[in-house]
């Protein structure tokens, strides 16, 4: 195998984990929106109104996304939105953790038996995740530059 397909593999491989971590992450809270709307008010930065229409559009934002980094004609688009959500996931991450807040940040779903967030590791796997993000999002700028020239 030669650089270039090593590195088409590595990109191939940071696609499907982002598609997979998205649409795993996803599917929970869109059989329990309910539960998943707690989890956003937890958070403490938006009114319970507000919440609910957030744990109702999200988990379907991320299906979306997640199976949209497959498809090439979204990928781009597909990444750097999922790229945004990660940035943001990482600074509400941070902002509960600045502020005390015992929470579970609901990433998942319900997640049974663990009360409150390690707000550390949900920052190091969303700053992991944002890098293969950038990862496909450079790959696919490199193709399109290639392709147009």
């Amino acid at each position: 195998m030669g650089a270039i397909n090593k590195k088409s593999l590595f990109v191939l491989i940071a696609r499907l984990v982002l598609a997979g971590v998205f649409v795993m992450a996803a599917l929970p809270k869109i059989q329990d929106p309910i539960a998943f709307a707690a989890s956003v008010a937890a958070f403490r930065v938006i009114n319970s109104d507000l919440s609910a229409w957030v744990a109702l559009f999200l988990p379907w934002l991320e299906l979306i996304l997640g199976l949209g980094i497959l498809l090439p004609a979204i990928r781009r688009t597909s990444a750097a939105l999922i790229g945004l959500l990660l940035f943001i996931f990482i600074v509400l991450h941070t902002s509960a953790w600045v502020r005390g807040l015992d929470i579970s940040c609901g990433c998942f779903g319900s997640e049974t038996g663990e009360a409150a967030s390690d707000y550390r590791w949900l920052i190091l796997r969303n700053a992991l995740l944002l890098g293969a993000t950038l990862l496909v999002l450079r790959q696919d700028w490199r193709n399109s530059v290639l392709i147009d020239n």
